[in-house]
């Protein structure tokens, strides 16, 4: 049975490696800070983060602040809450691939379909504490304990200044999922809902295309959290109405139309006639590819990468930033306490072969080696010499792609890598 307890043994165990980062290696340095550190939790846990009072960290990132625990023991406290919270309710979601996977296929049916790309505004800030409070205090299974931690912690946050759920903390991530399931299921079981997925805040829903798109919106809004909205500025409506039509092998390509979902860009367009096939057979096509957005940012951290070489001249440096952006690596994983691969290929796996995205950035890549024009590159190109633009050149976004190619990096050095990207 699992124990829902704060107690050492069952703290110990949401311990991750990154929380011995910088602790000396020998056994009895480790065991010491590990049976402090524990101490410790247990004490926070005990006087329900009151003995010492508890303390979040507040910060700004992306114009959104974000929330953090200064001290690890109040930490390990709130890792155990959320444990306990995802085992007294069983709150399934999917990952980005398998949403990105089950849409393709859904895309390719020659129906009618509406496509409903949507937004929810301000996610995290937007719920209402008490109704969060009201929903946990409901779950039969959670400890009274964790119900009274929980309740002294948005005492905490809201002492603060902050309002909703604390962006940042892994456990506001669990309790959105918990305070989002009757939308996700109001949303799956609606009629006319083909398809339905969530993604955080990012909501996909394919339609039988019979509805009114005003009132199945007004119907979603309606469905919603408390305090939740969708947000204007980021919903998009688009679909074929009625069914395939098949084009001739000799007349050009007819796009049916495009979005941006989950970092990929969709792109639908009507099938080349096959006579072997007969009516209803015939399956759309779709292409996947980098959305825009991410292509931009590819291309920024290309220009800032000449940008730095032409103001420091190391070469070195350079040429570990795009063999970075042009293959695949590993890097630590905080949550998971391991190596995650990622890199070109594991960041965009469902790239279709046909997508013109990786093209785009090879031609912009091959362009910023051999300007000698711009701001930017009238600095760089008269530092890189010939042998070094030919190496440049061997680099390509769709051939490391293709190949799956690998590049290993220290964590000291990733940090190198991105330095000039996020200043």
């Amino acid at each position: 049975m699992y124990d829902q307890s704060f107690c050492k043994k069952t703290l110990e165990r949401v311990l991750q490696k990154r929380d011995f980062v910088g602790i000396t290696k020998t056994s009895a340095a480790q065991k010491a800070f590990r049976d402090d550190i524990l101490n410790k939790a247990v004490a926070s846990a005990r006087s329900r983060f009151d003995d010492p009072p508890i303390h979040l960290e507040k910060f700004t990132l992306n114009q959104r602040t974000v929330f953090s625990f200064p001290n690890l023991n109040d930490e390990l406290v709130a890792r155990k809450l959320c444990e306990n919270i995802k085992r007294s309710q069983k709150i399934a979601t999917s990952g980005r691939s398998q949403i990105v996977s089950n849409l393709r296929l859904l895309l390719e049916e020659g129906v009618p379909y509406r496509i409903y790309r949507l937004d929810i505004r301000s996610f995290y800030e937007s719920f209402s504490q008490q109704d969060v409070l009201s929903a946990v205090n409901e779950l039969p299974r959670l400890s009274p304990h964790s119900k009274i931690l929980l309740e002294k912690l948005f005492a905490f946050h809201k002492h603060m200044g902050g309002h909703g759920l604390p962006r940042g903390l892994s456990l506001s991530a669990t309790l959105a999922d918990l305070l989002m399931q009757d939308f996700d299921l109001g949303m799956k079981s609606s009629d006319d809902v083909f398809f339905y997925a969530r993604y955080v805040d990012d909501i996909i829903v394919v339609t039988s295309s019979r509805e009114k798109p005003l009132t199945l919106i007004r119907a979603i809004e309606e469905l919603l959290p408390t305090g939740l909205q969708l947000n204007p500025n980021k919903k998009q409506v688009v679909g074929p109405l009625g069914k395939v039509s098949p084009i001739k092998a000799n007349m050009p390509t007819t796009e049916l139309f495009k979005f941006d979902y989950l970092g990929y860009a969709f792109r639908v367009e009507e099938p080349v006639k096959n006579s072997a096939k007969r009516p209803g057979e015939h399956h759309r096509g779709v292409t996947i590819d980098i959305a825009q957005n991410k292509i931009k940012r590819f291309k920024t951290k290309i220009a800032r990468s000449f940008l730095e070489f032409g103001k420091t001249g190391n070469w070195n440096l350079l040429k570990d930033r795009i063999k970075f952006l042009t293959k695949n690596f590993s890097v630590y994983n905080v949550k998971a306490g391991g190596k995650k691969i990622a890199g070109i290929f594991y960041s965009y796996p469902l790239v279709s072969d046909s997508a013109e995205g990786l093209r785009m950035l090879d031609d912009f890549l091959r362009n910023a080696i051999l300007s000698k024009s711009g701001p930017i590159y009238t600095m760089s190109s008269p530092k890189l010499k010939g042998s070094e633009k030919r190496e440049l050149l061997s680099h390509s976004f769709a051939r490391g792609h293709k190949e799956k190619s690998f590049v290993h990096f220290s964590g000291n050095r990733i940090q190198e890598i991105q330095s000039c990207w996020t200043n």
